[in-house]
């Protein structure tokens, strides 16, 4: 599926470059190629391709397009008639027609034409067997970002104060393309068609009213139109009628503890029309949650998804000042971030005692979450990404070039930004747990390869702590010096093991030579030969352990067929 994008001045959308000559030509791809939704009508309307929607067609079926979606518009009544009338030559037709139905054949669809009814689809959908691996990618994706030692949480705690507008509504669990987000789009579309009054400032839209006459209302101060309206709830349960709010399963688990829920604040905006009441839940508590972040999803009811941006990466500024406001009564305060983007904020950092990303833990969220809080399961998970303080860095990420605007180490008088660090917030591959890992004996099976050779990387990791436990050993390598700019590391491999206390065990990496190999001033795929600096540690900058080894050769070779992650084992000790 060709992007939107315009690269190098060519739509992809009508690229032959693209879809014919690098992904079936050089790459070896036999499959169907369909458009984006719209992407053929973006390249002639907004793209500004073809004079005619017809003409656009011809050029994304000619670059290789075989199926338009989501309906016929550049492949619609124009291209057939240009077909129709000899303008179009019909050998591209067949050749499209051809791919199409072998697509088909491959997949069944004439012996199956139909899909199946809807209780066999419903019956599929609720298998027990999905809700278990959704619980298990919730608690495996959890990740610890900091704790001060108040993770996991006490059995002894008597008030527990939990605010947050994702504390008591799961939908907020949802990323955007899940059925209740494209719900939520039909309402958000019916309640701000053209020629209704109403704003942002105004706090309502004139007239606009959900289907059980309910007005729609925006969050204050922002383009966010609320979902508070019990409509969304019911959804979520009709879909998912075993899915709980963080609220229903922490007063199931903590029946010894009083909770105290408060919504406090939105998801966006600077609203604090409810800390108040809020305030008073945190010096009631002995614990204080705050649920942080937006909302995931695809229509003016997110803060963030697919064509919902931001300029701003941070927290919204009603939850920043909440946090400052309750850090004054000195209450442990633990942040659980929800949203399709991590966290990053200043006052978290310096007020909250512990920080949990959850991203869009789903339907077992709040079990996962509280999983995690209770101690019941050890987070394991690390950060995909870097993250940035600002969105001035951006982008920022762990395998940037060699002297990069990025950072340009000690070669120029400011290391850093006049008013950040140059390093991220949080590192990729970063993720605490609750018990601690021990890295030792690093051991490279030869000191020099071919440049068709391999060598075998290890070391031994210990779980030194109390408690069972989740690590992610990770390899990063880094090109000493070569012809070409190279990154300052990169991730060659990584090994996600579960300990118990005191155990050990070895990991090895099989790394092949041309996972090193990169794009010379021609273009080609070159391993070149030269030195390789090897790193293992628990994140990208919490490096462990250290070695080296040499590449005896250069040779150039078909990149489609290069390693591209080491292979991995483990074994106990």
């Amino acid at each position: 599926m060709p992007c939107y994008n315009s690269i190098d001045g060519e739509p992809a959308s009508v690229s032959h470059r693209l879809p014919t000559e690098l992904l079936r030509e050089r790459m070896g791809f036999d499959g169907l190629c369909i458009s984006d939704y719209g992407g053929i009508s973006n390249a002639h309307e907004v793209q500004r391709i073809g004079e005619t929607i017809g003409e656009t067609g011809f050029l994304a079926m000619e670059a290789g397009m075989d199926m338009e979606m989501p309906k016929a518009i550049g492949y619609g009544e124009k291209l057939k008639e240009m077909f129709r009338s000899g303008q179009a030559d019909t050998e591209l037709l067949d050749r499209t027609v051809l791919r199409v139905l072998e697509a088909k054949f491959r997949m069944g669809l004439f012996e199956q034409p139909f899909a199946m009814d809807g209780e066999s689809c419903k019956k599929i959908f609720e298998e027990k067997e999905g809700a278990e691996l959704s619980l298990r990618s919730a608690r495996e994706s959890m990740v610890l970002l900091k704790n001060n030692g108040v993770l996991p949480l006490s059995g002894k705690i008597k008030k527990l104060a939990l605010i947050g507008p994702h504390a008591d509504c799961a939908r907020k669990f949802f990323g955007g393309y899940t059925h209740l987000c494209m719900m939520e789009s039909v309402y958000a579309v019916a309640s701000s068609i053209a020629g209704v009054e109403g704003s942002p400032e105004s706090g309502q839209i004139g007239g606009a009213m959900l289907p059980d006459g309910e007005p729609v209302n925006y969050v204050p101060g922002t383009k966010i139109q609320s979902d508070e309206a019990e409509l969304f709830n019911d959804i979520l349960r009709l879909q998912k009628p075993g899915c709980r709010s963080l609220l229903e399963e922490l007063k199931e688990r903590m029946t010894d503890t009083e909770i105290l829920y408060v919504y406090g604040y939105p998801v966006a905006g600077k609203d604090q029309s409810r800390f108040e009441e809020a305030l008073q839940a945190v010096r009631e508590a002995d614990v204080v949650i705050l649920t942080l972040g937006g909302k995931h999803g695809t229509c003016s009811m997110a803060t963030m998804g697919e064509g919902v941006d931001a300029a701003d990466i941070n927290l919204p500024e009603c939850q920043d000042a909440f946090i400052k406001a309750a850090s004054v009564y000195g209450k442990p305060l633990i942040g659980i971030h929800f949203d399709g983007r991590p966290i990053s904020s200043d006052t978290a950092d310096q007020y909250l005692d512990a920080v949990i990303e959850a991203w869009s833990p789903a339907e077992t969220g709040a079990q996962a979450v509280a999983d995690v809080l209770l101690g019941a399961y050890n987070p394991g998970g690390k950060l995909p990404v870097s993250v940035a303080y600002h969105a001035g860095q951006i982008p920022i990420y762990y395998n940037h070039p060699n002297g990069s605007a990025w950072h340009q180490q000690e070669s120029i008088g400011f290391v850093n930004y006049v008013d950040v660090p140059h390093t991220p917030r949080y590192c990729f591959g970063h993720g605490l747990s609750y018990t601690q890992f021990e890295y030792s004996d690093i051991h490279i099976s030869t000191a020099e390869i071919g440049a068709e050779e391999s060598v075998q990387i290890s070391c031994v990791v210990k779980n030194a702590g109390n408690c069972a436990g989740d690590e992610v050993v990770q390899l990063y390598l880094r090109d000493r010096f070569a012809s070409m700019t190279r990154p300052v590391k990169e991730l060659a491999g990584f090994k996600r093991i579960h300990m118990e206390p005191g155990e050990k065990v070895r990991v090895t990496f099989t790394v092949q030579a041309d996972q090193s190999a990169f794009l010379d001033r021609q273009m080609r795929w070159k391993v070149e030969k030269g030195e390789i600096d090897v790193e293992i540690g628990s994140s990208s900058e919490d490096i462990r352990l250290k070695g080296t080894y040499r590449i005896t050769e250069d040779r150039w070779i078909d990149g489609a067929k290069r390693a591209f992650y080491a292979k991995v084992q483990k074994d106990k000790v």
